[in-house]
């Protein structure tokens, strides 16, 4: 997936989209603490449609990383209890 496919969905354009090397990237994945019972990765649209879906799922913010040669995006979600 694209930074532009993510920020097509609206609960996507204000959360935070960080490299993978940043050090505020923790805040999306977690530092070992969370007030969520997991931590979900999305790496296709369809999967930010299924989460999205899941009143369970909270959206978090993306990640950028290189894959395959190419940048994508990581969408991550924290799944309530």
């Amino acid at each position: 997936m694209t930074e532009s496919q993510l920020l097509l969905f609206p609960e996507f354009r204000q959360l935070p989209v960080y490299d993978d090397s940043d050090p505020r990237a923790q805040v999306i994945i977690g530092s070992g603490t969370t007030i969520y019972n997991g931590i979900r990765e999305c790496t296709t649209v369809a999967e930010v449609q299924a989460c999205l879906k899941n009143p369970r799922m909270v959206p978090l913010g993306g990640l950028r990383a290189t894959a395959d040669g190419g940048p994508v995006i990581i969408a991550y979600f924290g799944e309530k209890s």
